[in-house]
């Protein structure tokens, strides 16, 4: 067996960084410390503005969720391939907020951080609904459990998705937030393509690993996650390597 790597991705003074840790397994705080990173360029992780993007209105209020890539970086390679990710994943958001659907997360715009795109505003939702099923919200906080309801609106997204010649291509249950009222919420466009474009393969356990994007991908996955909501899967169906898997630790 493989050591496992574990990568380390972190700011520091507005700069970012990342280290390579093998044998990730024997972390402490000592190895924390001592971590050399290599730091990546700002245009590597932040692609540059374009007019034709909706901008965040500013100051944004505290139930917005600023996503960066940072995770996009356990693989980094020394060019700026991140940026066209974050790219894709904020055209592919332009295109379906033109016409909003409840099911699907709201897009509200991109953060201008001088002549790049700083950040992706979306609506910010606190629970998954694998927190949901596996019963990880306080009770005093849990949404009420409506698996008709859950099962309808993830279909509804899918199809609303569908409608634009996208395919999701990484529908799982923490690519899907719930809302206080117990409504599915599809999350996370950044393997969301144009039907026949080539797959990023999706989560283990909830894809077939597909070459290219089809809406038979999305379809097999709700299948899977409706089998979930019902209590018949667990997502551990699958044959994958973990000792090879890259973990990631990014800032909040």
């Amino acid at each position: 067996m493989h050591d496992r790597i574990l990568i380390l991705i972190w700011t520091e003074d507005s700069q970012i960084f990342r280290a390579e840790i093998p044998n990730g397994s024997l972390l402490d705080d000592k190895v924390l410390s001592n971590a050399v990173g290599e730091r990546i360029p700002e245009n590597h992780l932040f692609p540059p503005w374009r007019d034709t993007l909706t901008e965040a209105q500013q100051p944004l209020s505290p139930d917005v969720y600023v996503k960066k890539h940072y995770a996009a970086l356990r693989g980094y390679d020394g060019t700026p391939s991140v940026t066209e990710l974050v790219m894709a994943e904020v055209g592919v958001l332009e295109i379906i907020s033109k016409k909003a659907h409840p099911n699907v997360n709201k897009y509200l715009g991109c953060i201008r951080n001088g002549d790049a795109i700083g950040g992706i505003c979306l609506q910010k939702h606190d629970w998954t609904l694998s927190d949901l099923v596996e019963g990880k919200i306080p009770a005093d906080r849990t949404p009420p459990f409506q698996p008709d309801v859950i099962i309808s609106g993830i279909r509804a997204a899918l199809d609303h998705i569908h409608s634009f010649g996208l395919v999701h291509d990484d529908v799982n249950p923490r690519n899907i937030m719930v809302d206080n009222a117990g409504n599915p919420i599809i999350i996370d466009f950044d393997s969301c393509v144009p039907v026949g474009a080539p797959s990023r393969g999706g989560t283990p356990g909830w894809t077939k690993s597909p070459k290219f994007a089809a809406f038979e991908n999305d379809t097999y996955s709700f299948e899977l996650v409706r089998k979930f909501v019902q209590g018949e899967y667990d997502g551990m169906d699958f044959d994958f390597d973990f000792d090879e898997n890259l973990d990631a630790i990014s800032p909040k």
